[in-house]
C-alpha cells in the first residue's frame, strides 16, 4: 500500500497528508473492487483534466498496488480548453477507450460525456448503465470520502430492483406538496427504460423515456435545472455558486400526451425557457425523460453534479428535449432536467418513496425477475 508523510503531483499541484491518501486508497479499492469488479492484471483508462488529475493520480496509485494496469490522458489541450464544444473525434483516443477493460471519464460529466470522445449519443447513453465497463466517475473528494459501502451498493441494488419492477407495471405517479401531479406509464409503454449505475461512485436512477401520449399532469420544478449539451451555457434555473435561484418561485410546467403545453413561474427564468423554444428546432417541448433518483447517499449532493448542482438526492426529476430517437437514446439535441424537491412516488398505488425514505421491502419484493 503507498503512503508518505506528504505526496505531490506536479501536474495537479496537489499535496496530500498520509491521513488524506489512506482515504483516498481505501476509497479507491472499493470502487476498483466492488463497483467496477477490476481484476488483477486489467488494463484501465482514465479520461482527466487539470481539475481531476491528481485524483485520478492517486487513483491510478491504488490500481498498481493492486496489480492493475492503468494510464491517465489529459485532454486539457484536445478539448478542455475550449469547454469541449466541437472537438474532433481522436481515433487513436476513441481505440484506447474501447480497447481498455475498464475506461474512467472524470472529465465534468455534464459538460463532456463519451460521445465527445466516441462520437456516438448511443454508445454514450448505453454507458450511463455501466455496460462494457465505462464509467462516469465523479472523483471530486477521492480523499475525502467516508464511503458507507453498505449504502452505495444498496443504491444500486435498489435501481436494479425498481427497474425490474417497473417493466410490470402500469403507472408511475409522482406528487409533492408544492403541487406537482404527474403520471407515466411504464411496463411496455415507454420508448426506453433503464438503471443509471455507470454515474459513480454515489449516483443511482432508473431513467424512462416515455412515448408519446403517455406522460400527463403538472411538474412544479422547484429544485435546478441541469446545464446540459446545446443549453450549457446557463440552466434555466441555475444552482451555480454565485448563481443560486432555487429560491425563486417555482416553474410550473404541464404536460398533456408527453408535450409541454403550457409553463409559468419567474419572470426571467420563463423569458430562458421562452428564448430556447423559439431558438431550438425541432422545438424541445416534449417529455424525454422522468428520472427516478434511486441514491440516499448524501455525497452525491455534496461532490456530484458541481457543474450544475441537479440529480439531487431526495428528488425526481423531468425533462424536456426533442428527442425524435425515443427508442435508441435519451439525451437529445437539448435535454434539460428539471429536479423536483420532496416527492411522493407511487408505482400502481403503492408508495415507494415518500419523507426521503424509500420502501425497500417492498421494491426488492417486487423487484424479483
Amino acid at each position: 500500500m503507498f503512503f508518505a508523510a506528504n505526496i505531490i503531483h506536479q501536474r495537479g499541484k496537489k499535496m496530500i497528508t498520509e491521513e488524506r491518501a489512506k482515504i483516498a486508497w481505501k476509497n479507491s479499492k472499493f470502487i476498483l473492487e466492488k463497483i467496477a469488479k477490476a481484476k488483477k492484471g486489467d488494463n484501465i483508462i482514465m479520461l482527466a483534466d487539470s481539475e481531476s488529475y491528481s485524483n485520478a493520480r492517486l487513483f491510478c496509485e491504488c490500481a498498481k498496488d493492486l496489480g492493475i494496469n492503468s494510464f491517465i490522458a489529459d485532454v486539457d489541450i484536445y478539448g478542455g480548453e475550449e469547454g469541449y464544444d466541437n472537438i474532433p473525434i481522436m481515433e487513436p483516443l476513441r481505440q484506447a477507450v474501447l480497447h481498455a477493460d475498464i475506461a474512467f471519464m472524470v472529465t465534468p460529466q455534464i459538460k463532456t460525456n463519451f460521445a465527445k470522445y466516441l462520437g456516438s449519443d448511443k454508445d454514450s447513453d448505453a454507458y450511463l448503465t455501466g455496460v462494457g465497463k465505462r464509467y462516469i466517475f465523479e472523483i471530486a473528494g477521492l480523499d475525502k470520502w467516508n464511503i458507507d459501502e453498505e449504502e452505495v451498493l444498496k443504491n444500486r441494488t435498489r435501481a436494479e430492483k425498481l427497474f425490474t419492477w417497473l417493466k410490470k407495471a402500469d403507472e408511475v405517479h409522482v406528487t409533492t406538496e408544492a403541487g406537482t401531479d404527474f403520471y407515466c406509464k411504464v411496463g411496455n409503454s415507454p420508448d426506453g427504460m433503464y438503471p443509471v449505475e455507470g454515474i459513480i461512485p454515489f449516483y443511482s436512477e432508473v431513467a424512462v423515456i416515455p412515448s408519446i401520449g403517455s406522460a400527463n399532469g403538472v411538474v412544479v420544478a422547484d429544485g435546478a435545472s441541469e446545464r446540459a449539451y446545446n443549453q450549457r451555457k446557463f440552466p434555466i434555473r441555475a444552482n451555480l455558486p454565485g448563481y443560486r435561484e432555487i429560491y425563486k418561485k417555482p416553474l410550473r410546467m404541464v404536460y398533456k400526451d408527453s408535450v409541454l403545453v403550457e409553463y409559468s413561474g419567474d419572470a426571467e427564468q420563463v423569458k430562458r425557457l421562452d428564448k430556447l423554444m423559439e431558438a431550438v428546432s425541432p422545438k424541445p417541448n416534449l417529455c424525454d425523460e422522468l428520472g427516478i433518483v434511486a441514491t440516499t447517499s448524501i455525497e452525491n449532493n455534496i461532490y456530484g453534479w458541481q457543474v450544475d448542482g441537479s440529480h439531487q438526492i431526495h428528488c425526481v426529476h423531468v425533462a424536456i428535449g426533442n428527442n425524435s430517437q425515443r427508442g435508441e437514446i435519451i439525451h437529445s439535441t437539448e435535454h434539460i432536467d428539471f429536479d423536483i424537491h420532496d416527492p411522493v412516488i407511487y408505482v400502481d398505488g403503492n408508495c415507494i418513496y415518500k419523507d426521503g425514505k424509500f420502501n425497500d421491502e417492498l421494491i426488492d419484493k417486487m423487484g424479483i425477475e
